[in-house]
């Protein structure tokens, strides 16, 4: 598994560009590292969520399990990050697009474990003192909503959809991530 390959396919998949299956293993030991790679990023979600939350009681904590409570935020994360995944089932069934899971469901993985881990290093600058707070919120909101951007662009190139109902799918999925999460706050 070369996770920099899977970083120039998440590029050539996003862009539409052809011959974007080379660069990632397509088969069910892809799926599972796909799965793998969610798993590795959950200490960048952590971090945000530590920082988001002592910039919110304006303190500093000596320890994150001080202000996060950790069973409650996995769970959380976990729900949110496998949305996808039954989404996609879905819209595969509906769409008729079984053929298309694996490779919907690998890309979509990598990209988001690329741009998390992305997200996480600027907000691990931040945690240094290198990055201003509103310059690290900014790119964390651009980032969650490079989301909706890395889900229509996917069921373009993944699932050959028109644009139209790419941008519904990508809308979908994302409706449901956010619901997840928004229920979660309450």
């Amino acid at each position: 598994m070369n996770i920099f390959a899977n970083l120039k396919g998440c590029l050539a998949v996003l862009l539409g560009k052809l011959g974007w299956e080379d660069f990632f293993e397509l088969n069910r030991e892809g799926v599972f590292k796909s799965f793998f790679g969610l798993l590795l990023i959950l200490p960048s979600f952590y971090l945000v969520a530590y920082v988001l939350q002592s910039k919110k009681n304006n303190e500093k904590y000596d320890s994150l399990f001080e202000v996060l409570p950790f069973t409650s935020i996995t769970i959380i994360l976990f729900l949110y990050l496998l949305s996808f995944s039954a989404m996609a089932l879905i819209v595969v069934m509906v769409f008729d697009f079984q053929d298309r899971l694996r490779p919907w469901l690998i890309t979509r993985h990598w990209c988001i474990v690329w741009l998390s881990i992305f997200v996480g290093v600027v907000f691990y600058f931040h945690s240094l003192g290198l990055i201003p707070f509103y310059l690290t919120n900014f790119i964390a909101l651009i980032g969650f909503l490079t989301i909706l951007i890395v889900d229509i662009c996917l069921a373009k190139s993944v699932l050959s959809l028109k644009n139209g109902t790419a941008i519904l799918t990508g809308c979908g999925i994302n409706l449901v991530g956010l619901s997840i999460i928004l229920t979660s706050l309450n």
